[in-house]
């Protein structure tokens, strides 16, 4: 039987992650019953901490606010082995990714809030074997095409709400139309919209990220109709202008300025292959959150 693996390299590139079943709870707790059915126990001078599934936690009316999900590395890693951990809290950190790890004789578990359990799951499957992902499938029975003139009533009224809000875009929220126009139509770029049926719910712009030496990388934007978030517009665009962009020759795809709280956008985006390259401190002006960090994300076509 193979022991235990130490060399960091081997075991980042063998850490095979995978998502477990079910839903856990963190709570505090004497009871023996239910120390007994934990996944995991922490005993500390405060009191002793269960991570129990939440519908035995629910139960015992503990409080389960906070359901997290296990990604378990099922690389054998050496208690004595450097590295992996960094390597795994940093890409997830780096999302704004919560991670609290337990660590047993032969794994590492990880747990992360629920609601970003798969893009956590992809982020960490890219970080053991980073090679180019595959593109995204459309999304069945929403067509995209390029804008013409008569869509500009429609994509304004899809513009408006998300730039007046102020929480998403770094455009004037007080621009008006012909500012959220200009904001959406930098120079080079193209719109499309995105329809169900005859109906225009979204749209995007994709253009070159850079002049000159910098053209060869797309950029791209995307926004949809308040009424019809959920309904798979932003993930179609997204596949759509990643095709697109690959068509046309470019190299890779970058979003400059992915505001943080933006977690929904932020997970659609990892799950589609993209990686956090860096991060902005305090770069957006949020409404509500004050002063947050944006985003620059980067995949490979």
């Amino acid at each position: 039987m193979r022991g235990p693996v130490r060399d960091t390299a081997a075991m980042i590139a063998g850490m095979a992650p995978v998502l477990r079943q079910g839903r856990f709870a963190f709570v505090e707790t004497q009871d023996a019953a239910l120390l007994a059915r934990a996944f995991a126990v922490v005993r500390e001078d405060e009191g002793t901490t269960a991570i129990l599934p939440v519908g035995l936690a629910a139960d015992a009316g503990l409080d389960t606010s906070l359901p997290m999900a296990c990604i378990t590395l099922t690389v054998q890693s050496a208690l004595d082995g450097v590295g992996l951990t960094a390597a795994v809290s940093q890409a997830l950190a780096a999302a704004g990714i919560p991670c609290n790890v337990v660590a047993g004789a032969r794994h590492d578990h990880l747990f992360v809030p629920a609601a970003r359990a798969e893009a956590a799951l992809s982020l960490l499957q890219r970080r053991a074997a980073p090679e180019v992902p595959p593109l995204p499938d459309p999304v069945p029975g929403i067509t995209i095409r390029p804008a013409t003139p008569a869509d500009d009533d429609a994509i304004w009224a899809i513009l408006k709400p998300a730039i007046e809000a102020g929480d998403s875009f770094a455009a004037d929220p007080g621009g008006g139309r012909a500012g959220a126009f200009a904001y959406w139509r930098p120079p080079g770029a193209e719109n499309f919209v995105a329809e169900i049926g005859s109906r225009i719910l979204g749209t995007c712009y994709l253009k070159p990220n850079h002049a000159g030496g910098g053209a060869h990388v797309a950029n791209a934007g995307y926004c949809t109709a308040p009424e019809a978030r959920g309904r798979g517009i932003a993930r179609a665009l997204l596949a759509h202008s990643l095709q697109e962009a690959r068509s046309r020759g470019f190299a890779a795809m970058q979003f400059n300025f992915v505001v943080e709280t933006n977690t929904r956008a932020i997970d659609t985006w990892v799950q589609a292959g993209f990686d956090v390259a860096g991060r902005l401190p305090g770069a957006f002006r949020h409404p509500r959150e004050g002063r947050v960090d944006a985003l620059v994300m980067h995949r490979r076509l």
